[in-house]
């Protein structure tokens, strides 16, 4: 991959399609989660495009649907011959974008469908430091639902249970004093789905992103949702 500019770039990991979101299996099907993931997906790529302040977007994925998504927004793919895990495919998007030049990389996560190219542009206009490190929590206060570095390799990332917490360390650690959002500035950003309730959160959200849309016509969010007896006709 060779970006050609430098600038801060996007980078979004995406799991393989088929076996994504399986904390959701209790209450989806198997061909409506996968739904729900390309929908997810097309809504953060969407977003990104539309945001100002980024040279582009990556999407790092093994999965041969998901590289094909990535082309039709306009995205740069890092194609893995195996699944190897968060963490080293984006220290790996990370190493190819020092060697390209980027000024610095924006880790998002391909399940937050109602984050705007309003927040993504805010949160990039105030990452002002370099080295740097900026971080957005999961509504739940322990994920890390955004993570902007500059330079892109600058830390060792460490996505996983409580990975928030563990991002500001590693940045104290290196004597940066990591700037964390407060997730209610951002809440698009804040939104993962990941759970049943999570689903439910959405409705709280104004959007008209194709995660809702897929939702509402699933009788999963909206009057449907609400109304049994319309969710039945």
């Amino acid at each position: 991959m060779n970006t050609g500019a430098a600038g801060i770039w996007a980078v979004v990991p995406v799991k393989e399609v088929a076996l994504a979101k399986q904390r959701l299996a209790s209450s989806l099907p198997p061909s409506l989660r996968q739904a729900l993931v390309r929908a997810m997906m097309r809504d953060v790529l969407a977003a990104l495009q539309a945001a100002r302040g980024l040279a582009g977007t990556v999407v790092v994925t093994a999965d041969a649907e998901a590289g094909l998504l990535a082309r039709e927004h306009g995205a740069r793919l890092i194609f893995e011959r195996s699944v190897r895990g968060l963490n080293l495919a984006v220290a790996e998007a990370a190493t190819r974008l020092r060697v390209d030049g980027a000024a610095g990389m924006l880790v998002l996560p391909a399940d937050i469908p109602s984050v705007t190219p309003l927040e993504i542009s805010d949160l990039v206009a105030r990452h002002t430091r370099t080295p740097g490190v900026s971080l957005v929590p999961a509504h739940d206060g322990q994920g890390t639902n955004a993570l902007l570095v500059s330079p892109p390799d600058l830390m060792t990332f460490s996505y996983g249970p409580m990975s928030c917490s563990l991002h500001a360390g590693s940045a104290q650690a290196l004597g940066i004093a990591p700037v964390v959002h407060d997730p209610a500035r951002f809440p698009g950003l804040a939104l993962d789905v990941d759970l049943p309730r999570d689903i439910e959160r959405l409705e709280r959200l104004a959007s008209t992103t194709r995660t809702r849309r897929l939702l509402e016509a699933e009788g999963l969010l909206g009057a449907r949702a609400r109304d049994p007896a319309i969710r039945h006709q």
